[in-house]
């Protein structure tokens, strides 16, 4: 898994490309924990970019799920961004489908921070 972070309109945007299982899961939450810690004013609106995720685990969608409760806590958002089927599927299954805010878009997820 590869992880490329950039910032867009005051929004990180980490771009995920690959497998989100196991391990990978791991390191995955240190660098969102990163984001999380290193956000100036203590909140911080994050986008998960996963066009290029193959596959999820439970351990990936954990991540995805602890995020979520990271950053509201802080007062911030996550946004999930042009999800895949397979990885739809998944977070269908375990109804979290409504927690989630997802877009197919870039231009309207980061406008939707504003």
């Amino acid at each position: 898994m590869n992880v490329d972070i950039r910032q867009r309109d005051g929004v990180s945007i980490l771009d995920i490309n690959g497998r989100i299982i196991g391990s990978d899961s791991l390191v995955l939450k240190h660098i969102i924990d990163e984001q999380i810690s290193s956000s100036e004013d203590g909140s911080i609106n994050i986008i998960l970019n996963m066009e290029k995720v193959r596959m999820m685990d439970s351990s990936g969608l954990g991540v995805i799920v602890a995020t979520y409760t990271s950053i509201q806590r802080k007062g911030g958002r996550i946004a999930l961004l042009k999800i895949a089927g397979n990885i739809r599927s998944l977070i269908v299954m375990a109804k979290l489908l409504t927690i989630f805010d997802r877009y197919d878009d870039e231009d309207e997820a980061v406008a939707s921070f504003q």
